[in-house]
């Protein structure tokens, strides 16, 4: 007898065996089957199919009549997003079931929505609170979020909620895209299409024509500003130029006005006769090997309201192909995230947070970028009577006192009052280039320079003894308030 018959043969003595034997190789097929097909997606459909199915879906459980508000769905790309709204917003207003929600109030209730999530405060309860204000009875909203890994996933999910807001109650739909043609060029659009896809969504925010500067584009919630700031800072202002019925740009000058009558974005009355309106502002991070971007545009006026906030993705691809980079760079090279952070952490001390009175300082330029060969001062103010001292991070770390060093230098300043440092000169820019750091101190008394004082590397250490002041007495003194900023030095020819 051959060994496969007696195989048969023993199991088959055994019924109960044989059946057991004989689910378990059926339920491992069925298992593997259903994961086959969910990898493979053969249920998965394309972009436009799903934008059929997802209108169609809520055509049918949204009441006639109803007052709709579409909102752009959270997407990888900005341009993905735009075409799933302007598609559902077509079939929405096509089946004459529904009155939309006025298009300008549209971009409220979604900048408003943008702007609780931001705060992270939002919840299902204040986007209905938000979306009743322009009178909308249905709100409808969602997400698009890949299904997979990598910058471009096999598939992805489109998920979409409609809200009753009287009733606070949701129905919701999902289908599993595809990636086909469509959505592919959609995802992969360039970073020149992004940017100006950003701008143009902040010109819808506005009614009239407004003066705008681009201020401080940050890497996450540091000051740090890098080439890639740069790069955005120049696509943002050639994309506002295109919608010079919406935006004027100032100048560089008005801009730098701007930046010292600023003091952050407390804004007082500027320099210029220019009254700049609004400013563009952002941060960006890393996003697995991309880079995600926040911008926000923000009124100078009393109550600082966001106007507009976009989100989109910078491709890895892309930073690669124009050079870019997140962090900044010591001389020709890109400084480490282990660096980055140690030096974020040593001058943490000086963020300002436990001050005992209103202590700022800033530099002349709003979005904290110079070129080789330009100058930088910088001001101080102080909410009281006090005694200040400035510390010079360079590119390489070293950490000295720059103001004062002489008996000449007068460190006392008024309440109210704001200094401009150097006195009589500023500060001329130059290589090596890369990010450096201004650190600011305030004491309620006169002090003296610790004797170690001088060039020492970077560290909280030596921050809080070598660089430290002292009383009459030579008790080492703590600050009363702080402050700091960055910038950064960039060539003359990059971005």
């Amino acid at each position: 007898m051959s060994c496969h018959k007696r195989y048969i043969y023993c199991c088959m003595g055994n019924r109960r065996s044989f059946i057991l034997l004989f689910s378990l190789f059926f339920l491992l097929f069925y298992f593997d089957s259903c994961a086959t097909r969910d990898a493979n997606s053969a249920d998965s459909i394309t972009l436009d199919a799903a934008i059929d199915e997802t209108a169609s879906y809520f055509a049918s459980r949204i009441p006639s009549g109803a007052k709709v508000a579409l909102v752009p769905f959270d997407a990888p790309a900005g341009l993905l997003s735009d075409y799933v709204f302007e598609e559902l917003w077509r079939r929405f207003e096509d089946s004459g079931r529904f009155v939309m929600v006025d298009r300008r109030n549209l971009e409220r209730i979604d900048a408003e929505i943008k702007r609780q999530y931001e705060s992270g405060r939002v919840d299902d309860a204040q986007m209905v609170s938000i979306t009743k204000q322009y009178g909308a009875q249905t709100l409808v909203h969602g997400r698009i979020s890949a299904v997979g890994q990598g910058a471009l996933a096999p598939e992805y999910r489109i998920t979409a909620y409609a809200t009753d807001v009287e009733k606070a109650s949701s129905s919701q739909s999902a289908f599993i895209v595809k990636t086909d043609s469509r959505l592919a060029s959609l995802l992969n659009a360039s970073a020149d299409d992004e940017v100006e896809r950003a701008v143009l969504a902040m010109a819808r925010s506005v009614n009239q024509k407004t003066i705008i500067a681009v201020g401080r584009i940050s890497y996450a919630d540091t000051q740090t500003v890098t080439n890639f700031s740069a790069w955005l800072k120049n696509s943002i202002i050639a994309g506002a130029q295109k919608h010079r019925d919406k935006f004027q740009v100032a100048a560089e000058s008005e801009s730098a006005d701007f930046a010292v009558a600023s003091r952050g974005m407390t804004v007082e009355t500027p320099a210029t006769n220019t009254v700049i309106q609004a400013v563009i502002t952002g941060n960006y991070s890393p996003l697995d090997s991309n880079a995600e971007v926040l911008l926000q545009l923000i009124s100078t006026g009393a109550g600082k309201m966001v106007l507009a906030s976009e989100r989109f993705i910078i491709t890895a691809p892309e930073l690669e192909r124009r050079k870019l980079s997140l962090l900044p760079v010591k001389g020709s090279s890109v400084i480490g995230k282990a660096e980055f952070e140690a030096k974020q952490k040593a001058i943490a001390p000086y963020s300002g947070k436990n001050n005992k009175w209103a202590f700022t300082v800033t530099p002349d330029a709003l979005d904290g970028i110079y070129r080789d060969g330009g100058y930088m001062s910088m001001l101080v103010y102080s909410g009281r009577d006090c005694y200040f001292r400035i510390i010079h991070i360079d590119v390489n770390g070293n950490a000295q006192i720059i103001y004062p060093v002489s008996a000449d230098d007068n460190n006392f300043i008024r309440a109210g009052q704001t200094r401009r440092i150097p006195d009589n000169t500023r500060y001329r820019m130059g290589p090596p280039f890369g990010e450096e750091i201004i650190l600011a101190a305030a004491y309620e008394r006169p002090f003296t320079l610790n004797a170690k004082s001088g060039s020492a590397p970077l560290s909280a250490d030596a921050l809080t003894r070598s660089l430290s002041a002292e009383s009459d007495g030579g008790k080492p003194m703590s600050p009363s308030a702080t402050a700091r900023f960055s910038y950064t030095i960039l060539p003359m020819n990059s971005e």
